[in-house]
């Protein structure tokens, strides 16, 4: 087995291991941030400050009942958790979170939503490339020593689209209407209970950290950040990243969950005639700038 494929396999273990890690501080993470904004405590009875809540709660669903609606169809009932881990496992794959990860190539066509593509699609015609390393290493340095040459700064509308789309593309408040938990419980993970009930939630937690580490590479500069050395900039990686999951936590204890016809509204009448005005305002200004 060759050195290169034995990294890579370590690699892939590794990320793997920090998506669910991750998952688990997220959960710790929200609950914290939602008790700090309504001045409660969150947890704090397992583990010190309840850092091991998110062990419990794991445990308490692994000895939970698994249970099946009568009329549900046996395999795509199963399979549905499945495929939706695997999936939001799978998205990571092509994001680069550090320098020294660039010879594992990072290049992907990017398919989402309407006004989710454009919004990346402004982004790719002003870094002309599809490759992520490619995009992450134009955004290095900075403007006149003080301003980074982050494309947030270039495509403020198409980040601010970006999250937008995002923050509804993974089912949070405030555009949560596939589960709505005042109003349908949860909405289609109450037929699901135990650890298929988690594979749903764990999913959830890594396609919010799947969009914050795209949006880290395509508008933040990625790992690029000062003060520390490139070897070390998955440092600043991360940082990015828990600002923007945090932000996600923000949104959901702050704003009140839009009514779906004011959600309709805003996404067509909106976001998506935004996003088109900002791709072909970028085309234009590639073509008379010359990149």
């Amino acid at each position: 087995m060759s050195p290169l494929l034995i990294a890579q396999i370590g690699l892939t273990l590794f990320v793997f291991v920090m998506l669910l890690n991750s998952a688990a501080i997220m959960v710790y993470v929200e609950r914290k941030v939602a008790a700090l904004l309504q001045q409660r405590l969150g947890p704090y009875l397992v583990g010190p400050k309840g850092l091991l809540q998110p062990l419990a709660d794991v445990i308490k669903l692994m000895f939970k009942e698994e249970l099946r609606p009568r009329a549900a169809d046996p395999l795509l009932f199963a399979l549905a958790p499945i495929i939706s881990a695997t999936c939001a496992f799978a998205a990571f794959a092509v994001v680069p979170f550090g320098a020294e990860t660039t010879f594992f190539a990072s290049a992907q066509m990017i398919s989402y939503e309407l006004s989710y593509g454009l919004a990346l699609a402004a982004v790719l015609l002003v870094s002309n490339s599809l490759s992520v390393t490619d995009i992450v290493n134009r955004q290095a340095g900075s403007w006149w020593h003080v301003i980074p040459r982050w494309s947030v700064f270039v495509q403020p509308i198409g980040f601010f689209i970006y999250m937008t789309a995002g923050i509804a593309e993974t089912n949070r408040a405030p555009f949560d209407f596939p589960e709505a938990e005042q109003e349908l419980v949860a909405g289609y993970h109450t037929e699901y209970s135990s650890m298929s009930f988690a594979l749903f939630f764990l999913a959830e937690y890594i396609n919010m950290v799947t969009v914050s580490a795209v949006a880290t590479d395509l508008f933040l500069g990625g790992w690029h950040g000062p003060f520390l050395p490139e070897s070390l900039g998955w440092i600043w990686f991360l940082i990015k990243v828990g600002a923007l999951l945090f932000f996600y936590v923000w949104m959901r204890w702050t704003l009140p969950r839009y009514r779906y016809d004011q959600l309709m509204r805003f996404g067509w009448k909106v976001l998506l005639p935004l996003s088109v005005v900002n791709l072909l305002v970028t085309a234009a200004g590639v073509l008379y700038f010359g990149g």
